[in-house]
């Protein structure tokens, strides 16, 4: 539980960091970096409370993947593309914690999307 505890918190937190240089780009891109940026925020604080829940984190995830890609279709181009990537990761994250077999989700694979949400919305 501990590593599964520290590995959820550095998706979260790395999540957080790598969108929010978000916002940079034209009118489009800057509105939905902004509420990708909003709502990884949002999976950060509903995270770590959800920390004991599986289920419910990994509900989280999942409906902050289809936020993500809704915000990213918003903007198009390289934001829309790579906020479906984000997106895939944050489900295949949540599928991780729901199968209730102790595996610990690729946090890498999570931190490598954010940072090239980051870049996208330059």
């Amino acid at each position: 539980m501990r590593a599964f505890k520290i590995a959820v918190g550095t998706v979260v937190l790395a999540a957080v960091a790598g969108a929010g240089g978000c916002g940079l780009g034209g009118s489009d891109d800057k509105a939905a970096c902004a509420a990708i940026s909003k709502e990884l925020t949002s999976i950060s604080s509903k995270g770590m409370q959800q920390i004991s829940d599986p289920k419910g984190l990994a509900k989280t995830y999942a409906d902050g993947a289809a936020n993500v890609r809704a915000e990213g279709k918003k903007a198009g181009g390289d934001v829309e593309s790579t906020a479906d990537a984000l997106a895939d990761v944050m489900e295949k994250f949540g599928t991780t914690l729901s199968s209730g077999d102790g595996q610990v989700p690729d946090a890498g694979a999570f931190t490598d999307a954010s940072v090239k949400m980051t870049e996208a919305c330059k």
